[in-house]
């Protein structure tokens, strides 16, 4: 193993430290400007989307039909991603303002 060694002129160790520290800040303040989570899924089932919204079974089945909502089904069970319920509501309360 060497021993490398650097040597730095006309900045003390303390200036070093803060002009490193500068840096990470600057670049963890673009990295958190640009990040954006991924949020994993919530699956919820038609009697939670008849709670959440005070709807009835026939309202869900009719709003699956006009492709309102997308149901994703597996066998016999029927489940909806919340995040896609929560941005059909959201749409159409912006074209119900327009």
């Amino acid at each position: 193993m060497s021993n490398n060694i650097t040597q730095l002129h006309n900045i003390s160790p303390d200036e070093f430290k803060a002009e490193i520290l500068e840096g990470i800040k600057k670049s963890l303040e673009e990295f958190g400007k640009s990040f954006h989570p991924v949020e994993e899924d919530v699956w919820i089932t038609r009697k939670e989307i008849k709670e959440m919204l005070s709807i009835s079974y026939p309202t869900i089945h009719d709003w699956c039909n006009k492709k309102i909502l997308k149901p994703y089904k597996i066998g016999r069970q029927v489940r909806f991603k919340k995040s896609e319920v929560i941005a059909v509501l959201e749409n159409s309360n912006s074209k119900a303002l327009k």
